[in-house]
């Protein structure tokens, strides 16, 4: 697991030095509320990894995503419902991951929770919602240990 600090927009360019064998990618948002404490989802039952563990809100780009911006807005509706309140979306970085022999090359955004009711639209995927603060976010069991990693890499940023 590796996390890489991207001041710029990432680029096809940026994305050509992960060329990777069985790659996939996916994009994450990193999401603070005004506190900092970070919100994050349980993992639900169908979930493709990290079952029942908690990890930031995120997937696959589609083929039909115009851009990575476009990715994230898409995920975050799809899970969190559209009456949630997110801005400040910007990205910030890639993080590579590799589970289940699949090289995970994931965009990651950095967002601020402002308001609005955190819906579960995907109960299969998703069981609940929780802001952790950092030091518990780092040290739950309940956090996927590449989520610890990530969340690390953020708060050095």
């Amino acid at each position: 697991m590796k996390f890489w600090e991207l001041k710029t927009e990432i680029t096809d360019k940026d994305l050509d030095k992960f060329n990777y064998p069985n790659r996939r990618l996916g994009v994450i948002i990193h999401i603070e509320d005004t506190n900092q404490s970070i919100l994050l989802q349980q993992r639900g039952s169908c979930s493709r990894d990290e079952k029942y563990m908690y990890e930031d809100v995120g997937g696959s780009v589609d083929e039909t995503d115009k851009n990575f911006k476009t990715a994230i807005l898409r995920e975050m509706h799809e899970e969190m419902g559209l009456e949630v309140d997110i801005q400040e979306i910007e990205q910030i970085g890639i993080f590579h991951v590799y589970k289940h022999n699949i090289n995970w090359i994931f965009i990651i955004f950095k967002g601020k929770y402002i308001g609005g009711p955190i819906k579960i639209m995907e109960p299969n995927k998703c069981e609940k919602y929780k802001f952790f603060d950092y030091e518990e976010a780092i040290t739950s069991k309940e956090v996927s240990n590449s989520c610890k990693c990530l969340i690390k890499s953020i708060k050095n940023t």
